[in-house]
Parts: C-alpha cells; sequence; structure tokens
C-alpha cells in the first residue's frame, strides 16, 4: 500500500495540486474521493504480458501492453466502483442508496464505465502498466440527486439583482465562508447548515437541483487564500463559525449567526447561488 500512497500523492500533486493529508481528501487503498474538486479517481494495475517465441535458434520475449492496458483499466473501474459506494452523499454513504435500487446501482454503474482516463499511463517497476480513470462528482449528482424538496428553477432573480443595485459594489456581500476549523467535520456531497435552535438554515430548498448537480451547494477549502475561496465565494463574503457538526456532516451556527446569513440572503441570494463555502482542517 505504501507504494500506491506515494503514487497517489505524485498524482494528486501534479494533476490536481492536492495536498493529500487535508481532510477533503480521502485517500484510499486504490484511489481518493475528493470533495473540494469533486472528482473520485481510481488507479488499476496490470502485470506487462509476455510471450516467448523461438526465431531461427533464439529466445525472443514480446510483451502485450494492449492486453495489460485493457486488464489494468478494468482493475480500475472496479476499484473505482467500489470508491464510488465510499462517497459520502448526506451522511448516507453511495454504497447505502444503491443497497435497494436496483436502477440506481445500474446507473452509477453507467457512470463509472464511462469513466475518463486520468494522467498519463504509467509504467512502473516489476513490469507493472497503471491506468487511472476518473469520474465527476456532478455525474454522480445527477444519478442521486431528485428534484424533490429543492427551489424552483423558474425562480425570479430580480429582487435580488434591485438589492444589488442598490447598494455600492464596495459593501455589497459576495459570499458565505463557515469556519469549521476548530470542530470535527466529514465533508459530504449535500450536507445542511442549523441554527442552535435546530432550525434549517441552508439546505435544498434554498437552491435548484441544477445548481445542486453542477456546483454542489457547499464548496471546500481549508484557507481563505486557497484558489477555489475567490471563485466560490467572491471577494467579499461574510465570515461565520461552526459551532458543532453531527454525526450526519450537518453543521451548526449560532443562532446570531443564521440571522446574519438569513438576512444576506433576502439581500443578495447568496444561498440560491450556492455561494457558500466552508473551511476545513
Amino acid at each position: 500500500m505504501f507504494k500506491y500512497f506515494i503514487n497517489y500523492q505524485i498524482l494528486a500533486t501534479f494533476i490536481f495540486g492536492l495536498d493529500m493529508s487535508k481532510s477533503s481528501t480521502i485517500l484510499l487503498d486504490n484511489g481518493f474521493i475528493d470533495y473540494q474538486n469533486r472528482i473520485i479517481l481510481a488507479k488499476g494495475t496490470s502485470l506487462i504480458v509476455e510471450r516467448r517465441t523461438n526465431s531461427g535458434g533464439l529466445e525472443v520475449i514480446e510483451k502485450n501492453l494492449k492486453i495489460s492496458k485493457g486488464e489494468a483499466k478494468a482493475i480500475a473501474r472496479e476499484n473505482l466502483f467500489d470508491i464510488v459506494k465510499l462517497v459520502n452523499f448526506d451522511g448516507r454513504m453511495v454504497g447505502e442508496l444503491m443497497l435497494d435500487d436496483h436502477f440506481t446501482k445500474n446507473r452509477v454503474k453507467s457512470l463509472v464505465e464511462s469513466a475518463f482516463q486520468q494522467g498519463e499511463i504509467e509504467y512502473l517497476k516489476k513490469k507493472e502498466v497503471a491506468i487511472s480513470l476518473a469520474v465527476k462528482m456532478s455525474g454522480l449528482a445527477e444519478i442521486l440527486i431528485d428534484a424533490g424538496g429543492h427551489l424552483n428553477e423558474n425562480i425570479s432573480q430580480s429582487t435580488f439583482l434591485m438589492t444589488k443595485n442598490s447598494v455600492p459594489k464596495s459593501e455589497r456581500v459576495s459570499g458565505i465562508i463557515i469556519d469549521a476549523r476548530n470542530i470535527y467535520h466529514v465533508p459530504a456531497m449535500v450536507p445542511k447548515v442549523f441554527s442552535e435552535a435546530d432550525k434549517l438554515v441552508y439546505g435544498p430548498r434554498h437552491y435548484t437541483r441544477s445548481r445542486s448537480v453542477n456546483r454542489g451547494p457547499i464548496g471546500y477549502a481549508h484557507s481563505p487564500e486557497d484558489g477555489n475561496v475567490l471563485r466560490r465565494v467572491g471577494n467579499n463574503p461574510i465570515f461565520v463559525e461552526a459551532i458543532t457538526s453531527d454525526d450526519t456532516v450537518n453543521l451548526t451556527v449560532s443562532n446570531f449567526d443564521a440571522d446574519k446569513i438569513r438576512d444576506v440572503e433576502k439581500k443578495f441570494g447568496l444561498l440560491t447561488n450556492c455561494k457558500v463555502l466552508v473551511l476545513l482542517k
């Protein structure tokens, strides 16, 4: 396993710029789940097939790379399917959602079958070839997220636009950052945020299904200086602190901060546009 850990460190660093010690990336034996960049990756390896023939009294060794690459890719797909089962959807693993739903299971299998090759084919020591395959979480979300309980796709943005135009650009709030670096929090595809009074502050009814699928309701980072923070929440976000995280990956903020979030939502429609990011350890 140590050899593969090093390979994944190199792959993740050079392709994704990941720090595998960060809690938004779950490192597994044959791949990883990256909630920050919303990608799931698995690697497959196979011995390079050798065929010995005799030509003119000389033994010739031929290496059939095509067969080996095909085997490595098939193993990568098997590993990817197993890793997808471990993705945290909303406190429930994807594997749990597939247990009693053959339709969902078949769609997830089809998603894995269409996985794209990530990076170059590797030729390892001990005559092995390795191939990495990946799928995006948006593809998984398209399968798992139903339309029920989400904001209507036809909601008008006119109220928010009028409010924005009445506020000077320098005073406009561009996003919401929830700082969870002081607590233990497990990332997920569709977490929720509650107040101390156990009232929903942020959940599916605040955003459309299409935004949940394509953007993800919550982004993850480990520092306000991370590159994806500006893209997600702009250059003038408000900061609130997470005070607890329950066993189902949902976050709790203070009642005061909950009111602050509701206030900026009324003015700028930040929840509606999924402009929410959580800072992790």
